[in-house]
Order: structure tokens, then sequence, then C-alpha cells
């Protein structure tokens, strides 16, 4: 759109309004009279460039680089030189707020992706948020703004890196008494980052106390003496790259189990654990009913390979609540004896050990392959441990119980599998 302005004064001065920005040329054209009625007329083009007014998102984040516990402050940073945001208009001269419209809403909005998003945020307004996602994570910062003409935004996406939390190191122990101690540990350990636990890599040894010593009183209680600001701590074992470390005893002491763990990020944690050991016999207060059958064991099953296993388990099934062996009026399967023991002892998804368990009956001439994950508990593959043959083919008017044999094919790492008669 074209327009002029006269004057009959060429020092007079004009004010014109741009509707929008761009490079527009103004010409101005004087016309002069050289004092014998000859008219001159000179012309002179230039261009102006009509700029919006801009901004510059930021923000900041303390701590700098939080962990994913942390409440973590976003601090805005915005650069607002011409005092536009969260405006949709502004007086020209910008020497105050007179006139001035601002927005309906707030101008700053924030996006933590996976910890959702917060709205209509004022410009200089401080966000607690805790960032959750490990390792790093994305936060965008948008901001509406007044260019002279029509309201835009901007953004800035900004990648936080976090600090790295070491795991929560942690063991069991499965103790049991015979000629001499045999102690089992497992590995409980978690990390917060890595929510799968079987990508933590957990490292043992094993200390004796040398100036630790056995005293043995009158009835032959035996008690280990030892100070601790004076221990003399020889290493006995290690083992690297283990969810379980297993000892047999020889010497009576004091001894110190070290379990390292270490995640994905190479940060790790330790933790010692001290056993008194004596060599005694087990309490044998406990007595059963004649011809009752008492039992228990443990199977070591080893990474990548397959492994033969039976288990006498017929009215025994895994109780999570006890985390051991219970009766009950359920059939032992290989579902409720040996999936739900693994997952609960080991604290992860039983398909992430093992593959795939075999059986077969002869009685009845069939396989049964048993897949964690896939077969549900209600499938025929979920093969009982003890099968029950009723069929009189001997001709001796005799139930038979058949303890099934099953072959395992593990992953890549090893572990147990517990039984227990109660």
């Amino acid at each position: 759109m074209l327009y002029t302005y006269y004057s009959d004064t060429y020092t007079d001065t004009f004010q014109h309004v741009g509707y929008c920005p761009g490079t527009k040329p103004i010409t101005q054209k004087i016309q002069i009279d050289d004092g014998t009625g000859k008219k001159y007329t000179y012309e002179l083009t230039k261009y102006l460039d009509w700029v919006e007014y801009d901004i510059v998102p930021g923000f900041s984040t303390d701590p700098i680089e939080p962990t994913i516990l942390d409440e973590t402050s976003i601090i805005p940073s915005i650069t607002d030189t011409f005092d536009v945001v969260g405006y949709s208009y502004k007086d020209w001269t910008h020497s105050n707020n007179d006139g001035d419209t601002l927005d309906s809403i707030l101008p700053v909005d924030w996006n933590f992706y996976e910890d959702g998003t917060q709205l209509e945020k004022g410009e200089n307004e401080t966000v607690q948020q805790i960032l959750s996602v490990p390792r790093t994570q994305d936060i965008t910062q948008t901001v509406r703004y007044f260019t002279g003409w029509e309201v835009k935004d901007r953004s800035i996406t900004k990648t936080i890196q976090k600090t790295n939390l070491p795991p929560e190191v942690c063991n069991t122990l499965d103790a049991s008494c015979y000629t001499v101690p045999t102690h089992l540990y497992t590995t409980c350990s978690t990390d917060y980052e890595d929510v799968d636990p079987t990508k933590l890599v957990t490292d043992w040894k094993l200390y004796i106390d040398r100036n630790s010593y056995i005293e043995t009183d009158g009835e032959g209680n035996k008690t280990v003496i030892y100070d601790e600001n004076n221990a003399d701590w020889e290493l006995l074992e290690t083992k690297n790259n283990s969810t379980t470390f297993y000892w047999v005893y020889s010497e009576e002491g004091r001894y110190r189990i070290f379990e390292e763990t270490t995640d994905t990020d190479g940060a790790s944690s330790s933790l010692d654990r001290y056993e008194n050991i004596v060599f005694a016999e087990c309490d044998g207060s406990e007595t059963n009913e004649p011809g009752t059958f008492q039992g228990s064991g443990e199977i070591e099953i080893e990474a990548n390979k397959w492994q033969l296993v039976a288990m006498p388990l017929e009215n025994n099934i895994w109780d999570t609540s006890s985390h051991d062996f219970v009766s009950s009026n359920e059939k032992s399967t290989i579902y409720n004896c040996v999936v739900i023991q693994l997952e609960d002892r080991y604290n992860t998804q039983a398909k992430d050990l093992f593959k795939v368990a075999n059986a077969y009956f002869g009685d009845i001439d069939k396989f049964y392959n048993y897949i964690p994950g896939i077969v549900s508990e209600t499938s025929e593959h979920n093969f009982p441990l003890v099968y029950i043959d009723e069929d009189d083919d001997v001709q001796n008017n005799k139930t038979k119980k058949e303890i099934t044999g099953f072959w395992i094919k593990a992953k890549d790492m090893n572990f147990t599998i517990k039984w227990k008669i109660v």
C-alpha cells in the first residue's frame, strides 16, 4: 500500500507506522524554483528495514546434573530486551506499559516428556520438577512474545545430563549345617537406572580374620573371639561377575564377605557382611512321624547349558510371603515351584533366566514344553513335578508316583533352583 505525505516546508518531519515487517523503500521528492521561474525536481530513494522484536529463550537447572530422585529447580533466563514476552500489543515508545495488552494466558510452557508437561508459567517463574529419566533427559521451553505485528513463539530444547546413582547392594544368605557349615550368598542388589538387575555385575571376596580364635565353655558351647580394631584379614576366595557365592567352611573363625555391585554406567557400591563360624551339630529337636520323608536341596543351573533336573515335590509350592516352600492342596508344577521361586528370589522375570523346560512322560508318550513368558499357568505344558500313574500296567493294584525328569536350558547367567518337602 502506497502512503504519500506532503509539505511546503522542507524541514518538516513526519511519522509513519509500518503494519508488517520487511524491507521497504522510502522516496523523497523535492521541487525547487531557481528564481527565474524554472522548476527542478530532485528525488532520493532509501530502503528501510522494519525489524520484528525478538527474544531468546533460555533456562538452567539446579542442580546442574541432577539425579533421578532430586527435586530440580528449572530456572528461566529469557532474554527479553524489548519487554515483549507475554504481550499481544505494546506501545510504540516502550517508555511505560500504558495501553499495552497482555495475553490472557501466561507466556511460558515446559515439556518434560516422560515426566509430563507444565503449561502457562510466568516469564520468571521457577518450576520444581523431578527429572526421573536415567542418564539424560530432554526439556523443551516454549515462549510466546509480541513481534511488533503479531504474537509468535520460540522454543529451546536442552538435554540434561544426570548424575548416576550407584546400585543398592544387597544379598541374602542360605545357611545349612551338616558336618561343617556351608553358605550360599545370593545378590539382591538393585539400581535406580537399571531396572533389569541381570545387567548389574557383582563381584565377591571372602576373608578370614587370622587374629580371631575359638573359646569353648564347660558345656561345649563355642564362641568366636575377635578384636575389630586388630583384625588380620586374609583373602581366601574371589569370584567375579556372579549372582551367587557358595562356600564350604573348613576353618572356624570370623569371616568377612565383601560384595561389590557395578551398574552399566560404571558406578559401584559395596557391602561387607560378617559371619562367626563354629563347627557344631545342627539342632535336632524337630521330630517327624515315623515313615515321613523329609528332604531339601538346591540345583545349580549353569549359564547357556542344558541340564537334567528332578524335584520330588507333589503338594509343595513356593510362597512369596515366606520366600520358601509351603504345604498346599495344589499340585506341584514347573510354574508354582520353579518359575514363581526364581522370580521371587532373583527379582527378575523367569524368561530372562531360562529359555525352555522340556519333560516327557512315558505312560502317555507325550512331550511337554514349558516356555516362560508364553505358556500360561493353566496350560497342559505347565507339567507336574510328580506324575501320578494310575494305569495298572503291571497288574499290582497300586498307584505309582513318578518323579518328573525335565531338561532346562539356561540363558546367560548361572542360577540355582531350590526344592524342599514340608
